[in-house]
């Protein structure tokens, strides 16, 4: 017999309250916001009355005076004039506060569907997290139209009372494909992959999502420019039209109506347009000092306008767009362009949180450490995201024109096989050739600036080594074969109009060539290693293209490259395509000052021919047609990677390092007979006959 538990007895629990039924009425409340037809009232407006903003760390009134130039680019994201709104400009000038007017807009004024693309997934939550639902909770108006179900608040997808929905994503396929949106936002599109799932790019899939709604459709994109310029020979053909670069916020810009902001200059009057290239400051100050003295320049009188100036002269700025004859015009004077898209470019010297001392202190800062002979993606950064403008690669800016003809021009005449007399370092590099290894010498001095003094083969095979007197050179088959590379590093190179010279104090050597390179150059490196000489002999390993992260990091291989056991050694890896950059670009300081990389005249033309050999594209340097030979482009970024490494861009020059050190107190300092002569040799120096040094001063 079973005994039930007795509830008055306290045996059973009591159970919770069930909800109360949702009335009618309320049901009806929710409701009746889809049913309401679309208030009339600009996307700006609609901020302004609905919509906060985080202000230095305060919730605030959206303010269209704060960055006016946003107010007709925001207008027009619900525009039945135009289908596409594309705005490029600097970072930090307002461009996320535009997206989300955008989203107050349709949640309030007139509900739909909207998608919002964010260069990966990561970055999408961020953004939700730090920008949409901070502003959603501290907007009254928004705060209580979010959706009150378990779905409507997950974190990449908002619904909202009124029938809004907003689903924010990565520029994947599934994510862009499939369904019909009215409003689709993508923010950063230059840092969204050009092309996705081979369905074509970001900006096209997204627009295909809000075709069929026709007018009320409307697709916008926002960038600071992030893709190069691809011709260094480009002029412009109207007044506003952008350079050409490989996909990107520009390349949408110049299909649309090419429009740009302008200010009255306030003692002419004459409209310009506020660019960083009008901002004066005497250039030779410290990138701080120079900044502070950052002036803008009307371009029609000279008129100087301080940087106080620059609010109220926003305030008072407009757009111009182009018009079909060439001319400038506003949006609503019916002359603009024929165009379902409606473009903006910004330039950085207008932006509202940019201060001219800020954008001239970066890029002076920026463009003299790449003077240096340092990296060039500093500078790049500051161009796109500070300035808002497209980078032109040095280069490109000179290699269109690098030709025998104008590195011989360039050539200092000084003798082969000796330092200038600013040198206080040298460094060997090494290419590995079928059956000979190609040498280059260079010579550093404490700013940067280098020079080639000396390019030979080494093609004898060692004494003792296996076959000596019946055979070539072969790295990839015999290990003592490498021993041909001993010499190079004893050699002694006199330094112009001093009683000492100088051994090289490290050798980069290209890790890869035939099959078997690889094997020999590890054993050769571990006898280095046990013989205490690793910080000399380093093997190099290259890696193209322009994302690679940083520029040369010395480490073990995490793997074998062909899934074996990992190789017991180091390799100096260096990112290939950005020190060629450094390299052409070094090439262009005809002055020969820091950072400068100097040839000698004695380079014969086909030495010189080698740097002609590849041109430059935005994915990576490649090789010319009919031009086998580069060796003097590889040679001289292996020397520049492992000086970088060594650190020549961080030498102080009042207390350099001791291999920087003038003098004979440079441990890689020989001291020279009294007729001006090395020491002798070591035996195995003989591979090659050196010519007769050519004692000539530098600067004849």
């Amino acid at each position: 017999m079973v005994t039930l538990p007795n509830r008055r007895a306290g045996e059973i629990p009591e159970l919770p309250p069930m909800p109360p039924y949702s009335s009618a009425p309320a049901v009806l409340e929710q409701a009746l916001p889809s049913l309401s037809p679309a208030t009339r009232m600009g996307v700006v407006d609609a901020a302004e009355a609905h919509m906060k903003v985080n202000a230095n760390g305060r919730w605030a009134d959206f303010d269209r005076g704060v960055t006016p130039y946003m107010v007709e680019p925001a207008d027009m994201t619900t525009s039945r004039r135009y289908r596409e709104v594309i705005f490029a400009g600097p970072a930090r000038a307002g461009k996320t506060v535009m997206l989300l007017s955008t989203v107050s807009h349709l949640v309030i004024c007139d509900p739909g569907v909207c998608q919002i693309v964010h260069m990966t997934e990561a970055t999408a939550e961020a953004w939700v997290d730090e920008e949409l639902m901070p502003m959603i909770e501290n907007s009254p108006e928004l705060a209580k139209r979010q959706g009150r179900g378990r779905s409507d608040r997950n974190i990449l997808s908002k619904k909202f009372i009124g029938g809004a929905k907003i689903s924010i994503g990565a520029p994947t396929k599934a994510f862009l494909s499939g369904k019909t949106t009215r409003t689709v936002l993508l923010t950063d599109l230059d840092r969204m992959p050009l092309n996705i799932g081979k369905e074509g790019s970001p900006f096209a899939m997204g627009a295909k999502r809000t075709e069929t709604l026709g007018s009320r459709g409307m697709t916008v994109a926002e960038a600071s420019p992030g893709h190069v310029v691809t011709d260094p020979e480009w002029k412009p053909q109207t007044p506003h039209e952008a350079p050409p670069v490989a996909g990107g916020i520009l390349e949408l810009y110049n299909g649309g109506t090419r429009g740009r902001w302008y200010w009255d200059c306030p003692t002419c009057g004459e409209a310009f347009e506020p660019r960083f290239d009008r901002l004066h400051y005497d250039k030779k100050l410290s990138p701080a000092e120079a900044g502070a003295s950052a002036v803008m320049v009307c371009p029609h009188h000279g008129c100087v306008i301080e940087h106080s100036q620059k609010v109220s002269l926003n305030r008072s700025g407009y757009w111009l767009h182009e018009t079909a004859d060439g001319g400038l015009a506003r949006i609503d004077s019916g002359e603009v362009l024929k165009s379902d898209r409606v473009s903006y470019w910004l330039n950085g010297a207008a932006a509202a949180f940019a201060s001219w001392a800020r954008l001239v202190s970066k890029f002076e800062t920026a463009l003299r450490a790449f003077n240096a002979g340092g990296d060039e993606g500093l500078l790049q950064v500051t161009i796109n995201t500070d300035q808002g403008l497209p980078y032109l690669p040095r280069a490109m800016r000179d290699e269109a024109a690098l030709t025998v003809e104008d590195l011989r021009a360039i050539c200092k005449p000084y003798a082969q096989g000796v330092a200038p007399e600013w040198a206080r370092f040298i460094i060997a590099s090494v290419d590995v050739q079928a059956h000979y290894f190609e040498v280059q010498i260079t010579a550093f001095g404490l700013d940067g600036r280098r020079a080639i003094i000396d390019r030979f083969p080494v093609k004898d095979v060692p004494e003792g080594a296996p076959g000596q007197e019946d055979r070539l050179l072969e790295p990839h088959t015999y290990l003592e074969d490498w021993d041909a590379l001993l010499p190079v590093m004893q050699a002694v190179y006199p330094v112009e109009g001093a009683a000492y010279g100088l051994r090289p104090m490290a050798l980069a050597c290209d890790f890869h060539g035939k099959p078997g390179v690889s094997d020999r150059a590890t054993a050769f490196w571990q006898a280095r290693r046990k013989a205490g000489e690793a910080s000399k002999w380093f093997m190099v390993r290259g890696h193209g293209g322009f994302k690679v992260e940083g520029r040369q990091w010395y480490r073990a291989p995490n793997r074998a490259s062909d899934g074996g056991k990992v190789r017991d050694i180091k390799l100096l890896n260096i990112a290939t395509d950005k020190h060629k950059d450094t390299t052409f670009a070094a090439l262009g300081r005809v002055d020969g000052g820091p950072g400068a990389l100097i040839l000698g005249d004695w380079l014969p033309d086909a030495r010189l021919k080698e740097f002609t050999a590849e041109t430059r594209t935005d994915k990576g340097w490649k090789k010319r047609a009919n031009m086998p030979r580069n060796e003097s482009i590889d040679l001289s970024g292996y020397a520049q990677a492992l000086a970088e490494h060594k650190g020549v861009l961080k030498l102080d020059p009042t207390n350099p390092k001791p291999w920087a050190l003038g003098g004979l107190s440079n441990p890689n300092a020989v001291e020279l007979d009294a007729v001006g002569e090395a020491p002798p040799a070591p035996p195995a120096a003989a591979t090659r006959a050196r010519k007769p040094v050519r004692r000539m001063s530098y600067l004849e």
